[in-house]
């Protein structure tokens, strides 16, 4: 049986304001995709566009890639650390000279945006519920450049990041659950229902299209410590720290319930508390998982930092 497809407005699907939306979030955050939570959040009047305005002046900067690349590695689970796939792997017909690479380049891209929207899903849950999204103090701490300061954003670094998607970067394909066959459905509602999650993230789409090579990775990597207190710690500790994070931004990247009010209804504005509530843990277990699969593949140093670094200097 064929699962309902949660609501949410595909980027091929999207038109006018969020269209723009979609491209200058992908470009700003130098990501080839857009996260599940804005897709499913864009069903709801001008949320995504307002929202997307209100933070991108922050996630453009140098301080901001240095706040993701602090989440990066805090996500790392070396207790338990994970096996080594790659003899299964091999079993499955998943090999160094065929497949693996492009899993690897997948894996990387993922592992470099997803701390980057953990960042953007918690200064949007911040802001709606009536607490700091950054900027609450804005005149201190924040020169460009320089990462110098004296006040609560200090070394908060707002010189520009270069525009788009870096090179090597590669482009990612999500898989459709509801075209896709009962097999590949079926393990993407397996591992869906692994995570206590509502609908398969956009990670584990891209990852369906090797589906056995997805299969190990899953079965023997994440599904042992999915949800387990070492895991649910690591999540707690990821929310902690990128609720500081967000809270020392140089101005607001999130909307209140009154700007959210002038872009929505009542009872939009009430669906949009509560699914950002539940992506926020959402996202927590993705950026937790994406580094998992990392490390298990190429080690702990690999997954935990950014596999596509901005150059240093002004962006062209």
């Amino acid at each position: 049986m064929t699962r309902p497809t949660f609501p949410q407005i595909e980027e091929a699907d999207a038109d006018g304001d969020l269209a723009a939306a979609y491209t200058e979030m992908r470009a700003t955050l130098r990501v080839p995709w857009v996260m599940f939570a804005a897709r499913a959040l864009a069903v709801f009047g001008g949320f995504v566009p307002a929202a997307w305005q209100s933070a991108q002046p922050v996630f453009a900067t140098r301080g901001l890639e240095a706040a993701a690349d602090e989440i990066r590695a805090a996500a790392l689970m070396s207790d338990p650390a994970p096996p080594d796939p790659r003899p299964s792997l091999a079993r499955a017909g998943i090999y160094e000279d065929t497949s693996l690479p492009a899993i690897r380049s997948a894996l990387d891209a993922l592992n470099y945006g997803n701390p980057k929207y953990l960042l953007l899903i918690t200064a949007w849950c911040e802001g709606i519920q009536g607490r700091s999204s950054g900027g609450t103090h804005p005149t201190v701490g924040t020169r460009p450049g320089t990462g110098t300061g004296t006040g609560p954003h200090a070394g908060f670094d707002t010189a520009p990041l270069p525009s788009g998607t870096p090179a090597g970067m590669p482009v990612l394909h999500l898989v459709d659950p509801a075209a896709a066959s009962e097999t590949v459905a079926g393990l993407l509602a397996e591992i869906t229902d692994a995570h206590f999650h509502h609908g398969p993230a956009s990670d584990f789409r891209v990852l369906a299209n090797w589906p056995d090579a997805l299969s190990v990775l899953h079965r023997e990597v994440l599904a042992p410590v999915v949800r387990t207190e070492a895991y649910d710690r690591t999540a707690r500790a990821l929310l902690d720290m990128a609720r500081a994070r967000v809270a020392a931004f140089p101005a607001p990247a999130g909307l209140s319930a009154e700007q959210v009010a002038a872009v929505c209804s009542d009872t939009e504005r009430a669906a949009v508390t509560a699914m950002l509530a539940m992506f926020q843990r959402f996202i927590l277990d993705v950026t937790i998982d994406a580094v998992r699969l990392a490390h298990a593949l190429d080690g702990a140093e690999h997954a935990a930092a950014p596999a596509f670094p901005p150059p240093n200097g002004c962006p062209d």
